[in-house]
């Protein structure tokens, strides 16, 4: 760690590149890594020519000194910002390239050094900063560059997905490295698992060894095929005067790197995530283990074979290596388990990589035996690493209480926060104590014979939940024991289906029971599809059966009445036929609607399939009593769910009817009936006749403005414009909308986002942009199960190719015509314009209720209240058309940031809309506005508003910005 002081000055250094105009992170770390290597020289060279014991040049290193002193750093500093520059540019950064080429393995990563400071000005603020860093702290370049490291990766300024230093450290501490090993990380990354071996090593050999004339050299090895990470982890590497180690340009997934096979006895890495490698390009020896394009699967391989007879790994892999049921993945565990000595498999928090990625991870650590092997893998869950696992990443504890050796022992409540040490003190003893724990702790052991018949499966939660299933098996009722499960066979898609189905003489036989059609109270028969074709279908559904959807997070299981007898099930469904009255099918359903009984329920990993086989190990809890006691309670429980439904889709229809174009005049009275159910929902409709006081009046305030400025336009020239700024407020809302959630929900990898923010680099976003955006983030978040505040369900395709989605993309191309130069002329073409607008600017804004539902608020001061250990917070509600916004106070249970934007949704979250949404007067009107960014450049954001486009430059917004948009 650094002090504050000393983060001040770095932080000064990297606002001086962002002042001058360079704002990309891994390129800043680029030039002040070659700055401060010039430096570094400087030291070791004035210490080396006063012949003095300088801390810096205690290790061995290669002979290295400036050739001309007039390229020395002292030198450097008398000279003006011109002759500076032109020294820089034109003898040192030669000089820095050639030493590349001197057949010096360890100076390597300097090959092809570029200098990219644009200015004189910029380089000379940026070595005066350097040099005041210098003058406070000449030992400290490891630590400072790590420092700026760590502000690199929490920007995502690199692209890559670097592992957290705690967990590196930790991984590091459990394999125990020492001064006999070759280690080597054939994915290097920045060198942390290298720089941190190598501080292990010098720790123990200071604490453990006496001092010897003769020294120790540690032997690191990194590869990367990332040019500019291999130059990072270089410079990372001399910074931490770990001068010896050789990083170098590679493919390890290629042919040339088979020589590499069997040199390493440490191999620590965090290979990449993701990737698809070109089958041609990959080496013979690793297709031959397993044939596979994954990166993530050929890595796995690589490292096996760099591995020395005795040699040792510790690889962090995604979740899906674990679990993976492709050839490939179950033949990569199976050398993990059989062929290797897999010791221990420690899942990590969700969470450990933001705020890059919120994906699922497990460190895998193995070995290569030249015999015996140990008979059990350990299994531990990290569930708190010490920082918290939000975009923030901020420290839980106090400095002395991280990482996986502590200055202090913690209480039980500071292990909640920080789980390391105790990984570490269970991993020493792992083959002690840890055979008697079970699966539902922390921790536990499985012998490699139980993993070998669960088709090498190594996912802990696998293993928990087999323990929780043999517990169940002593304590309930196992469902398959007395029921049979089928699943629906007749696709909803067979275009062998009557588009009348209401007929009344249509045998019951010919109609199907969708999935979609399920719900608390099953429909009618005759509201049921009729499926014309002959053939038969594989079973039919008899009074008794349970029946359920299979892709749902709600499945409405159900009993069949006897209406039912006949009916053909649909692709979806889940049919549970009761083959011996052991209980109720009442019962079975009622639990199996019940969180207990969904959790039983053995899902195919990321996405909420079920298994028939896990259906049917299923254990209902066993009943002392007579089961038909409990029948008319169940009984008035389906009813009151029933009602309650009934109620609220009553609700749902009187609220899409009031408005409708037929019967125009008896809108009074459906407005009626639906202020009488009002009450039982937290939005109350307004009393109005016309549709567009909804939207003025309940929708985000950008859109509600702009409905206001249509409504008032008189002339067809003005309504023209009003509506077309309209349609791109109403887009540019729900981009934000779709932003945030995203953001929010860790999901910012989609390529549509990634296109959205270079084009925001770049200059500007389209609306074509923003609705590919909308589209996106609304597939994922149905593709995940999410509701995602309404955006889910709003963005769905509709029958017949409608929908918002639709309506969006016709308006996009409709407003761009116009907004290009082909728009009407004429007072007959601008009519004929406008009402081609209206209806799909009407259209898409009835699509977009969910606005309504979650409401945009501008958080302006938070407290904490101690007696409900809960925030505060209050603020403004930016909805409806009026700037005299409404007050509000709200309890959050994590604090919000002042003078940001939230979107509060019905269920309780507080989404960020900051930084894609922000409020400021515009300078302008002197009006509130919400403001969108539309592009940055070197140092300022250009801001928008939603409705009026006023432009707002701003410094600080460009500050907030970055973090979230990554500028190449």
């Amino acid at each position: 760690m650094i002090s504050g002081d000393l983060r001040a000055k770095v932080d000064r250094l990297w606002d001086s590149f962002w002042t001058g105009g360079v704002s990309n992170p891994a390129e800043i770390l680029e030039q002040v890594s070659y700055l401060m290597f010039i430096r570094t020289l400087d030291i070791e060279q004035t210490a080396q020519r006063w012949n003095v014991d300088a801390k810096e040049t205690q290790d061995k290193r290669p002979s290295l000194s400036v050739p001309d002193d007039r390229l020395r750093w002292t030198c450097l500093l008398s000279e003006v910002p011109e002759q500076m520059f032109s020294i820089v540019r034109d003898e040192i950064f030669p000089w820095i390239r050639s030493c590349a080429r001197e057949g010096d393995e360890s100076l390597a990563y300097l090959e092809g050094a570029r200098f990219t400071i644009p200015t004189p000005g910029l380089l000379a603020r940026v070595i005066d900063v350097i040099e005041e860093i210098a003058s406070d702290e000449v030992d400290g370049w490891g630590a400072i560059y790590e420092y700026m490291l760590n502000k690199v990766n929490l920007s995502g300024g690199t692209g890559i997905l670097s592992a957290p230093g705690q967990l590196i450290d930790l991984l590091v501490e459990m394999m125990e490295p020492n001064e006999r090993d070759l280690i080597c990380d054939p994915a290097c990354d920045s060198g942390g698992f290298l720089v941190s071996a190598a501080k292990y090593i010098n720790k123990i050999k200071k604490d453990t060894d006496p001092p010897s004339e003769e020294g120790y050299q540690i032997r690191i090895q990194g590869i990367d095929s990332n040019v500019a990470m291999v130059r990072i982890s270089g410079m990372n590497l001399h910074f931490h005067n770990f001068v010896d180690a050789n990083v170098r340009f590679g493919d390890v997934l290629a042919e040339a790197a088979t020589r590499e096979s069997g040199r390493y006895s440490l191999v620590l890495s965090k290979p990449p995530f993701v990737g698809i490698s070109q089958r041609e390009s990959i080496a013979e020896d690793l297709l031959s283990v397993a044939s596979t394009k994954k990166a993530e699967l050929l890595f796995i391989v690589r490292v096996a074979k760099m591995l020395k007879t005795e040699g040792r790994a510790a690889i962090i892999v995604p979740d899906g290596v674990l679990w993976g049921s492709t050839e490939a993945h179950v033949k990569i565990r199976r050398m993990l388990v059989d062929d290797l000595d897999l010791e221990a498999v420690i899942k990590l928090p969700n969470g450990i990589f933001k705020p890059n990625s919120g994906i699922s991870a497990s460190a895998l650590l193995f070995s290569k035996p030249a015999s015996k092997k140990r008979s059990d893998v350990w299994f531990y869950e990290v569930m708190a690493d010490g920082w918290s696992l939000d975009d923030r990443r901020k420290a839980l504890l106090p400095e002395e209480k991280l990482g996986h050796s502590p200055r202090v022992k913690l209480t039980s409540a500071e292990h909640a926060k920080n789980n390391f040490p105790d990984l570490l003190n269970r991993w020493k003893s792992a083959r002690n104590s840890e055979g008697r724990r079970k699966p539902s702790d922390q921790s536990f052991l499985v012998s490699k014979s139980a993993i070998a018949k669960e088709d090498f499966n190594l996912s802990l939660n696998h293993y928990r939940q087999s323990h929780e299933r043999s517990k169940l098996t002593r304590e309930g009722i196992r469902l398959g024991s007395f029921t049979e499960i089928y699943r629906g066979t007749i696709s909803v898609n067979d275009h062998n289906f009557d588009v009348n189905p209401n007929s009344d003489n249509v045998d019951v036989k010919c109609r199907v029971l969708t999935a979609s059609l399920l719900g608390s109270q099953l429909p009618a028969i005759e509201q049921l599809p009729v499926r014309v074709t002959k053939r038969e279908p594989r079973i039919r559904l008899r009074e008794g059966d349970i029946v359920g959807r299979d892709l749902a997070s709600v499945r409405y299981w159900s009993v069949l009445p006897a209406s039912y007898e006949g009916v053909q099930p649909g692709n979806g469904l889940v049919v549970i036929r009761l083959t011996q009255g052991t209980v109720p099918a009442e019962y079975v359903a009622a639990f199996l609607s019940s969180p207990q009984g969904e959790k039983q329920i053995s899902l195919y990993e990321g996405r909420p399939s079920i298994k028939n086989g896990g259906l049917a190990e299923v254990h209902l809890p066993k009943f002392d009593g007579d089961f038909n006691e409990i029948l008319p309670s169940l009984a008035r429980l389906k009813e009151g769910v029933i009602e309650v439904e009934k109620i609220q889709n009553r609700l749902r229809e009187s609220q899409l009817r009031i408005f409708e174009k037929e019967g125009r005049g008896e809108w009074r009275g459906r407005l009626d009936e639906a202020a009488d159910l009002s009450s039982l929902i937290a939005q109350t409709l307004r009393k109005r006749s016309d549709p567009y006081d909804v939207f003025q009046e309940t929708y985000p305030y950008g859109i509600a403005r702009s409905v206001r400025k249509f409504r008032n336009s008189e002339t067809p020239v003005e309504k023209h414009e009003a509506a077309l700024q309209c349609v791109e407020s109403l887009i540019l809302s729900i981009g934000i909308f779709a932003h945030a959630v995203a953001a929010y929900r860790g999901r910012q990898e989609l390529p549509e986002i990634d296109k959205w923010k270079q084009y925001v680099g770049r200059g500007g976003v389209s609306l074509g942009h923003w609705v590919a955006v909308i589209r996106a983030v609304g597939a994922d978040a149905r593709d995940a199960g999410d509701h995602a505040a309404g955006l889910a369900e709003a963005t769905a395709p509709k029958k017949g190719g409608k929908g918002l989605m639709s309506d969006l993309d016709r308006l996009v191309q409709l407003r761009n015509k116009i907004r290009h130069g082909a728009g009407p002329r004429t007072g007959a073409e601008i009519e004929k314009s406008l009402g081609q607008l209206e209806k799909l600017m009407h259209s898409s804004l009835s699509w977009c209720a969910f606005l309504a539902r979650a409401r945009w608020v501008h958080v302006n001061r938070i407290r904490w209240l101690p007696q409900v250990g809960k925030f505060e917070a209050s603020g403004l509600v930016l909805m409806g058309d009026h700037p005299d916004f409404e007050p509000i106070a709200f309890e959050a249970p994590l604090p919000l940031a002042d003078d940001s934007v939230y979107l509060l949704t019905q269920q309780g979250e507080a989404i960020p809309l900051s930084p894609f949404c922000l409020l400021s007067d515009c300078p302008t009107c002197l009006a509130p506005e919400l403001y969108y960014p539309d592009r940055l450049n070197a140092s300022t954001a250009l801001l928008k508003s939603l409705d009026r486009g006023h432009e707002l430059e701003s410094d600080a917004i460009a500050a907030s910005l970055r973090p979230w948009i990554d500028l190449d």
